[in-house]
């Protein structure tokens, strides 16, 4: 069994505590198919818990800008400033998408070692069975105006679609609704479900950078792919 444990979780999540109570935005980058570079600023959801390596960011399917990237290259990097605890996380890593099954995924997210059952009684739960269960509860957690968004035309285009395209403003969860055609919230909270999908980023080197102190502290955390162990070391500040 890999072991899933890494020596920066505990030191990250209790940075995220130290410094953030609300929305949390980190940016993103990788090399686009043309080797341009790309940058986005990405909300961040949760670590996983049932994987240390991984953290969890939301996005739109019809996203055509962050979608693109990702799909043309998963290798990226993110950047995460701490300002209360004057520290700086650059993580890198790979991302993964996971989607509505009805959604074909170019990097689906992968198989992730758990205690949980599949809801079939086998004692083992599919890839697709967890991250679907794992979707849905984040979007249950979602509020109401943050599953709204998930109504509206692809983010980043320009020119700016019409004022009727972002009308819907509050969505209420309704998965546990049963279907009806001729219910237009639960058709229209449906599409935006569908539209929902979980960006899963797993990491294999984090340098953590602390600026608050004299001399500043760099230490670099990488994962030995063959000895599937991570490795500390100080660096040069």
């Amino acid at each position: 069994m890999t072991d899933t444990t890494t020596p920066w979780t505990q030191l990250i999540q209790q940075s995220h505590k130290k410094n953030y109570r609300n929305v949390v935005y980190v940016q993103m980058t990788n090399l686009r198919r043309n080797g341009q570079p790309s940058l986005h600023n990405i909300r961040f959801l949760d670590f996983l818990k049932d994987d240390n390596r991984y953290l969890i960011f939301p996005m739109a399917f019809n996203d055509n800008n962050l979608h693109g990237d990702v799909k043309s290259n998963p290798t990226a990097q993110l950047s995460w400033q701490m300002q209360t605890t004057e520290e700086i996380y650059n993580l890198s890593g790979r991302f993964y998408i996971t989607s509505s099954p009805a959604r074909i995924t170019r990097f689906p997210a992968p198989k992730i070692i758990t205690s949980k059952k599949s809801l079939t009684g086998t004692d083992e739960i599919s890839p697709k069975e967890y991250w679907e269960s794992l979707r849905r509860q984040f979007w249950s957690s979602l509020s109401s105006q943050n599953r709204a968004i998930y109504t509206w035309p692809p983010p980043g285009e320009t020119p700016k679609s019409d004022k009727k395209a972002f009308e819907c403003l509050k969505l209420d969860d309704m998965l546990d609704v049963a279907s009806e055609s001729n219910n237009p919230d639960k058709v229209l909270h449906d599409s935006a479900f569908d539209n929902f999908c979980l960006l899963v980023f797993k990491v294999n080197e984090v340098v953590r950078f602390e600026y608050g102190v004299f001399p500043a502290k760099r230490i670099v955390y990488r994962l030995d792919d063959e000895e599937k162990e991570w490795i500390v070391e100080e660096s040069n500040p």
